[in-house]
């Protein structure tokens, strides 16, 4: 403590004030620490339930594409000549497109 007073009672006060204060404060941080502690447990449970599902959306995804893939493949093996000439035909219209002058 900075300054002394000459009234004793004034140091006494004084001291309690600040006993009471730091109480005041470890039971404040303990509270803070206790909560902080349940909210880190809880967020924590939720990022791994997330993370789960988005891995298994992920991986359903993924297979759906490989189904699709895999399907279309088979289709244009059988019967190629709609998508060559529906290729052709998408390229034509995109030159005609690009191939007009601007004003």
């Amino acid at each position: 403590m900075a300054a002394k007073f000459e009234d004793k009672r004034i140091d006494e006060a004084l001291e309690l004030l600040n006993e009471v204060a730091k109480e005041k404060s470890e039971e404040l941080q303990d509270i803070v620490t206790e909560k902080y502690g349940n909210l880190k447990s809880v967020l924590g449970g939720l990022g791994e339930k997330s993370g789960r599902a988005a891995q298994d959306l992920f991986a359903k995804g993924g297979e759906e594409v490989k189904e699709i893939a895999s399907k279309v493949n088979e289709s244009v093996h059988k019967n190629p000549w709609p998508v060559i000439g529906g290729t052709a035909l998408g390229f034509f219209i995109l030159g005609i497109l690009l191939s007009k002058p601007k004003k």
